[in-house]
């Protein structure tokens, strides 16, 4: 089976220098590192996955966590889509049925593409607002910084219910939050203190 690595395409360079403190760091940058620290995040979430007994595969449950996987790379690839051009290539939202290795493939493609389009993101890209289609035919307009921000979240909710389910189901369970990712980024800033 294959598993995409955060690894398999080229990452954003990780700023490390008082990455936790600085103040001059550009937002474009703090959306970079989260968009890097997302693809670890459900790279680990690929692993939970395959880390299930292969007997669960046909179970409900397995295929609610692999269809809420495929749920945060169709996001991905709907809101590039509804930024970059619009809204006018819009995918199912809750794509079903999906194997493990579509939606690792899935991920792959939509991880390079957002790379491409962060690369020349500034701060001032950040405060303007685009306007979209909804799949109903509506017309809206949000701000990237708004959007950028609830991406963040939104992956850290679903890869929580997919945990969750993969422990059910008798897998291995990892941690994917932000604080062991920055920790293996910048191993020289955790110190104990006392």
């Amino acid at each position: 089976m294959m598993v995409m690595s955060s690894t398999t395409a080229k990452p954003f360079p990780v700023q490390t220098e008082n990455f936790v403190h600085s103040q001059s760091m550009e937002i474009a940058s703090l959306f970079k590192n989260w968009f890097e620290q997302e693809c670890s995040g459900n790279a680990a979430m690929l692993k939970m996955l395959l880390s299930v007994p292969e007997a669960e595969f046909v179970t409900d449950k397995y295929q609610r966590a692999l269809e809420l996987a495929a749920h945060i790379a169709a996001c991905r690839e709907n809101w590039l889509d509804r930024m970059a051009h619009g809204g006018h290539s819009q995918l199912d939202w809750w794509p079903k049925g999906e194997s493990i290795d579509a939606v690792s493939r899935r991920f792959e493609r939509v991880e390079v593409a957002w790379r491409e389009y962060l690369l020349d993101l500034s701060d001032e890209a950040l405060e303007a607002d685009f306007d979209f289609l909804t799949s109903d035919g509506g017309l809206f307009r949000w701000n990237f910084r708004g959007q950028l921000m609830q991406l963040v979240g939104h992956a850290y909710y679903h890869r929580g219910q997919v945990s969750l389910l993969v422990a059910d189901l008798g897998g291995v369970t990892t941690d994917t939050d932000y604080l062991y990712w920055a920790l293996d980024q910048q191993p020289d800033r955790w110190k104990r203190l006392r």
